[in-house]
């Protein structure tokens, strides 16, 4: 969602960093026991392991394939999540090999272990709620229309040579039917041929591990799950970064906490001044027991609206990074300055449940919020994001409308429209994007 609450590097914007120059059911009872009773920290996590397949599993007939889709993570993870559905979310780089312009007719989730059948319902949406399927957004595109207000990003026809990154969010009703493999069937119609090719990429591994289980960070009523994953390509799930000579999703499950209002806004007063924002300032807690690896307190708050002076090095704002196990780093950004408490430190160990800061608006951030991510290495941009569940929750509604045009009015202090489909509680699962929830306390 074009939140401007993480200023983005694409347009739309809303990511962490800131501008930069141009035998398969059988995954059985472990997966669906797995993700119906999820573990309670990362370093049982890390102990499971999952029942190795023999060499060249899934892999299919030798070919050449001009249309190469590569995703970004040799592991996906399923996650359950409070919309009902298990998601394999990820990206995939795109890449045409082919010297002239290759059109994409399809790129289809498919199961290895299941004579590459189609699996799962994969579907996904920008943030006007066009569909996306399929579809690339090129590194490179054509150059947009100067009156166009929302010029085109993603592309079905791809230039001889050219590459960008395709998004995937493929569901499902019942863990018992997530792959153990994933591969994709790419149709494609190539310039200067006169038949359509269609290929089958090399499998990718489903983890049979469950998400990591965290409590939530917050307490109270109304708070917002924006920029979440999974169906809509906001700004996290579309933050697909160069950094460091690779490029990485570290924020592709990553949640920006806003509350609303009893009357369904941001503000009591100018959306401008801090003070109009009522959870500017509400506490944080550990989302579960680890150590400190990273301590920011002493970035200034940015007034809302376009923030100034940002650099990848301090996008986070003020911000706490915390080694919980497993491979499991959780980061905590934008907190406001000074609400770190003065005896915290790198190399604490927190308690779940421990404050450790507020809500602020500092980094790469035009309105109060709190960014939260989980990821496997201690770096807010140089990792991938991983999905966790948190242990409890209360659903208490939804925000209707076209996820862009929403995140505006939000932002500019008019009322959102929202109901109350699905709620109730939840237990062990992922916050889903555009939902409204409810947190009692560490």
């Amino acid at each position: 969602m074009p939140m401007h609450r993480d200023h983005a590097v694409h347009a739309p914007s809303g990511m962490l960093v800131p501008p930069v120059p141009p035998a398969r059911r059988r995954h059985v009872a472990a997966l669906a026991v797995a993700l119906g009773a999820v573990v309670a920290g990362g370093a049982a996590h890390a102990a499971q392991s999952c029942p190795q397949l023999p060499p060249g599993a899934g892999v299919p007939p030798l070919s050449l394939t001009p249309l190469v889709v590569r995703p970004l993570q040799t592991v996906i993870e399923p996650v359950p999540a409070t919309d009902g559905l298990v998601h394999l979310a990820y990206a995939a780089q795109a890449t045409n090999m082919h010297q002239g312009r290759a059109e994409i007719l399809s790129i289809v989730p498919v199961d290895p272990l299941d004579k590459f059948r189609p699996t799962g319902r994969n579907r996904v949406l920008d943030t006007d709620g066009a569909p996306i399927t399929g579809k690339v957004r090129l590194f490179a595109p054509p150059l947009p229309d100067p009156l166009d207000e929302r010029p085109q990003q993603y592309f079905s026809r791809m230039p001889g040579g050219s590459s960008g990154i395709t998004f995937f969010d493929v569901t499902y009703q019942n863990a018992a039917d997530v792959p153990r493999l994933i591969a994709h069937r790419i149709t494609v119609r190539l310039a200067n041929v006169d038949d359509t090719v269609t290929e089958l990429s090399d499998p990718v591994p489903v983890d049979c591990r469950p998400p990591v289980v965290l409590s939530p960070p917050l307490t109270g009523h109304r708070w917002w799950d924006a920029n979440g994953c999974c169906e809509v390509i906001a700004p996290h799930r579309g933050a697909t970064l160069p950094i460091n000579g690779d490029i990485k999703p570290p924020e592709q499950f990553a949640i920006d906490w806003v509350q609303l209002t009893d009357r369904g806004t941001c503000c009591t007063g100018p959306v401008k001044e801090l003070s109009s924002w009522p959870f500017f300032g509400a506490p944080i807690f550990a989302s579960a027991p680890g150590k400190i690896v990273e301590l920011v307190d002493t970035e200034p708050e940015q007034v809302p609206g376009p923030p100034v002076g940002v650099t990848v090095a301090n996008a986070a704002g003020n911000h706490v990074i915390q080694d919980i196990g497993g491979g499991r780093f959780v980061l905590y950004a934008h907190l406001r300055k000074g609400s770190i408490p003065a005896g915290l430190h790198v190399g604490d160990t927190l308690a779940r449940g421990q404050r450790i800061g507020e809500v602020g608006n500092t980094g790469s951030s035009t309105a109060p919020h709190l960014h939260f991510q989980v990821m496997d290495r201690p770096s807010t941009l140089d990792a991938v994001g991983l999905p966790f569940v948190f242990d409890r929750q209360l659903v208490e509604g939804r925000v209707l409308g076209v996820p862009a045009v929403v995140d505006e009015a939000y932002e500019a202090g008019r009322p959102v429209r929202t109901d109350t489909a699905g709620a109730g509680g939840r237990a062990d699962r992922m916050p889903a994007e555009g939902q409204i929830f409810a947190f009692h306390g560490p």
